[in-house]
C-alpha cells in the first residue's frame, strides 16, 4: 500500500496531525510541534517521578477481585436452595475457598502480585464449584424425574 493511506504514513504521522497532512521528514528528522502536543502538554517526566524512581508494575485489578468476590457470592444461591429443598447435603458444596480466596484478593489490594495470586486461586475455585454443581445438578434432576413419574 502507497500513498497517504497507508499504515506506513500512519505510525510516521505526527502527533495531532489529521490524515491528509503527513510532512515528509526534513534533513534532521521529523520535528516536534513547539508546543509539545494537543492542549499545550509537553511530553516528559512524571511530577513525582524522580530520577531514582525506576518503572512501576501495573495495577493492581481490583475490579476484577470484586467480580471474583461477587461470582462466588452468588455461588451460595445453590446451597441455599438445597437447604430450602431439604436437601442438607447440598451445605457441603458450598463455595467456601472461593469466598475466602475472594475476600483475600480484595484485602490485599496494594500489592499487585498478591492480588493476582488470590484472584487466580478465586477464579479456579469458581468454576470448578460450577462443574460439581452441574455434576451434583444432573443425577439429581434425572432422580426427580424417576420419582415423579412413578
Amino acid at each position: 500500500m502507497s500513498g497517504q493511506g497507508g499504515p506506513k504514513a500512519f505510525w510516521e504521522r505526527e502527533q495531532g496531525s489529521t490524515l491528509g497532512s503527513v510532512r515528509p521528514p526534513g534533513p534532521a528528522g521529523p520535528s516536534r510541534p513547539a508546543s509539545g502536543g494537543p492542549f499545550g502538554h509537553r511530553p516528559g517526566p512524571r511530577p513525582g517521578a524522580g530520577p531514582g524512581a525506576g518503572p512501576t508494575g501495573p495495577p493492581a485489578r481490583l475490579g476484577g477481585a470484586v467480580a471474583a468476590l461477587v461470582a462466588a457470592l452468588l455461588s451460595l444461591v445453590v446451597p441455599v436452595l438445597g437447604l430450602y429443598l431439604g436437601m442438607w447435603f447440598f451445605l457441603l458444596v458450598a463455595n467456601l475457598p472461593g469466598i475466602g480466596f475472594g475476600v483475600m484478593a480484595v484485602r490485599r489490594y496494594p500489592d499487585a502480585a498478591e492480588v493476582e495470586r488470590h484472584l487466580r486461586y478465586a477464579w479456579a475455585c469458581n468454576f470448578a464449584y460450577a462443574a460439581l454443581s452441574v455434576v451434583f445438578f444432573i443425577p439429581l434432576m434425572l432422580l426427580a424425574v424417576v420419582i415423579l413419574s412413578v
